[in-house]
């Protein structure tokens, strides 16, 4: 019996691409929004609580920073797996990493406008206009989409 090209990635680079790409996306994510709204580590884990929270946030404790900064890498690492396991059934979007990961940053900004926020605490569409919207969206597309691609195309293969 001849063995096939067709072998099913070993789980461990499954889960390493799932880790590195949204541990990476995570972290650029989080550095980015810092520079976009020029504030502090603090400010941002604080916006991202207040979706947990709502306005509470400003009068809770620092553990909230956890809180918001725990959220915030749960949900990148939540969009690295929907990528990476959706891969294993779709090739092309490892093979087209360089194309389909930034379609897939602009696809979790409109889920995270769009749906998430509407629906959480902060209960508005609070959607950036201008240079903001332009860094945001470029953000999603290439310090969250790609990363997450590129570790999935590096660590499960192009096949």
């Amino acid at each position: 019996m001849a063995a096939t090209s067709e072998t099913a990635p070993a789980p461990r680079h499954v889960l390493a691409a799932i880790l590195g790409g949204g541990f990476m996306a995570a972290t650029f994510d989080f550095f980015a929004a810092m520079l976009i709204y020029g504030g502090p580590a603090s400010g941002v884990a604080h916006a991202i609580a207040r979706g947990w929270f709502g306005a509470a946030v400003k009068t809770m404790p620092p553990i909230v920073d956890v809180i918001g900064i725990a959220s915030h890498y749960a949900i990148l690492l939540v969009a690295a797996a929907i990528f990476v396991l959706a891969s294993l059934r779709f090739p092309i979007l490892r093979q087209r990493a360089w194309i389909t990961g930034p379609l897939f940053g602009v696809c979790i900004y409109l889920v995270m406008h769009l749906i998430v926020l509407p629906l959480s605490a902060v209960h508005a569409m609070n959607n950036p206009k201008g240079l903001q919207l332009v860094e945001e969206v470029l953000g999603h597309m290439f310090v969250i989409g790609l990363p997450v691609a590129l570790w999935a195309r590096a660590l499960v293969g192009r096949d």
